[in-house]
């Protein structure tokens, strides 16, 4: 396994533009990451099959040919980063 190298490690500065609540917990909100826009996004809360609470962030997508759908915009999310971006969310709606 390759080992990663610290100086490649990208940080992402996330600043939540707008969100608005669409219902059951769904929120559609804009953010700008590392100076860019991205518009669209998706928060999600939900139950799990055991009926714990969780969340779930979504990117813009379309529907490819194949039914499937695909993210045009992505970028690697850790946790601490997730948690920041729905306290964002939260301060907003």
């Amino acid at each position: 396994m390759k080992k990663q190298n610290n100086e490649n490690k990208v940080e992402y500065k996330v600043t939540v533009l707008k969100a608005k609540e669409i219902k059951d917990g769904k929120v559609t909100f804009d953010c700008e990451v590392n100076g860019i826009k991205i518009y669209s996004c998706w928060y999600n809360e939900y139950k799990t099959k055991d009926g714990k609470d969780g969340t779930m962030l979504s990117f813009p997508s379309y529907k490819g040919s194949d039914g499937k759908y695909y993210n045009y915009v992505w970028f690697p999310i850790s946790q601490e980063l997730k948690d920041d971006i729905i306290a964002q969310i939260e301060k907003l709606v």
